[in-house]
């Protein structure tokens, strides 16, 4: 296979610096550019390339781009680069292509639009915890934490989350509307953050039509999810299970006397709610395997 000639706009991030540790080791892929209005002419850490102005000339040069910007930030981009792109802010999610790799019935087929929206962190953990049974549902209610670096670094520096444990976007968060679109359901969704760096732990609580057994239910999550990266747990997943790696854990599965699934969720906000869901992304975008150049975090 020839190489991926690959742009990066916003490489220093939190997530932008991850996708940049993994893209660095694809390999299929060479990192043309690295943009950031911040530190240009910097060095970045583990390669041999610096952060550079952004250029549309150098970037519509490379096969795909990836936008690891603010929100809005993203729009007035993709409509000059000619190439592949991966929007991974929340700018093109309730338009484009919504790049969820688990959702796609058959693994092998190549994405063929030329904007992918990568989800949101949130969004990943949520959907994925409720996706299989989408047709049983009644209405969810997502409860969510999540580490600091969800927020950006600016948020990690503005906000107090030493030893404390912070609720916030009570009802109106605004992954909220990619829930409803991938779920088409009634949801309830509140976030909260904690004293924790990466990590999220979706506890959704699924309330059904109609009764089912929790073992019935297991095995609809393990056919659906056979063959991706995300896996069923016979135990209730923590954080740790998931941080560093690709993976979306599942577990839990009990049912209450109101008809009510409990099901856990864990992801890395940056990995499988950002970086390494990005690269499965363009493993599919051309015609790779979801899983190629992320062998090297699975556990």
């Amino acid at each position: 296979m020839k190489t991926i000639k690959v742009g990066i706009v916003g490489g220093s991030g939190y997530a932008g610096e991850m996708l940049i540790k993994l893209l660095s080791k694809h390999p299929h892929v060479k990192i043309g550019a690295v943009c950031s209005t911040s530190i240009v002419g910097e060095n970045i850490p583990g390669t041999e390339l610096t952060y550079s102005s952004l250029s549309l000339d150098i970037l519509n040069k490379m096969d795909i781009v990836f936008l690891s910007v603010p929100h809005g930030k993203a729009s007035p981009l993709i409509s000059r680069l000619k190439c592949k792109v991966i929007d991974m802010s929340s700018d093109s999610r309730l338009s484009a292509y919504y790049g969820i790799p688990e959702l796609e019935k058959k693994k092998k087929k190549i994405i063929d639009d030329n904007l992918v929206a990568n989800p949101g962190c949130y969004a990943t953990a949520c959907i994925l915890s409720a996706y299989p049974i989408k047709n049983r549902i009644k209405k969810v209610v997502f409860d969510c934490i999540s580490g600091y670096s969800g927020g950006g670094k600016k948020a990690s520096e503005k906000y107090d989350y030493e030893g404390n444990i912070i609720a916030y976007d009570l009802v109106d968060h605004f992954h909220i509307k990619e829930i409803s679109k991938a779920l088409d359901a009634k949801i309830s969704f509140t976030p909260h953050v904690v004293d924790a760096f990466s990590g999220i732990m979706c506890t959704a609580h699924i309330f059904l039509k109609k009764k089912v057994s929790a073992s019935q239910v297991k095995k609809i999550y393990s056919k659906f999810y056979n063959g991706t990266f995300t896996h069923v747990y016979d135990k209730v997943p923590c954080s740790k299970d998931a941080v560093k790696t690709p993976y979306c854990l599942i577990g839990g599965f009990e049912i209450d006397s109101n008809c009510c699934l409990a099901v856990v969720s864990v992801i890395d906000n940056l990995m499988k709610g950002a970086a390494s869901q990005a690269v499965e992304n363009m493993n599919m975008m051309f015609g790779m395997k979801h899983d190629v150049g992320l062998e090297i975090v699975k556990n």
